[in-house]
């Protein structure tokens, strides 16, 4: 299990490509993921992260829908 509180860094899945490293356009075609760099995962202090109900981390903004 992740630990979430103190100073530090920690692996999470990608907010905006739900870890899946492309993005589906509005036309219907795909492009790879910028933020995470088509990894799936992306470095954030763990302050702004969170569980999600299978376990994962995730980032805070994720679950209302903000955009980091």
């Amino acid at each position: 299990m992740v630990d979430l509180t103190g100073n530090h860094v920690v692996k999470a899945i990608c907010p905006r490509c739900d870890g899946n490293g492309y993005i589906r356009l509005h036309d219907g075609s795909e492009c790879d993921c910028g933020q995470c760099e088509c990894q799936g995962e992306v470095t954030l202090p763990a302050e702004q992260c969170r569980m999600n109900v299978e376990g994962g981390v995730e980032a805070r903004g994720k679950k209302s829908g903000e955009c980091i």
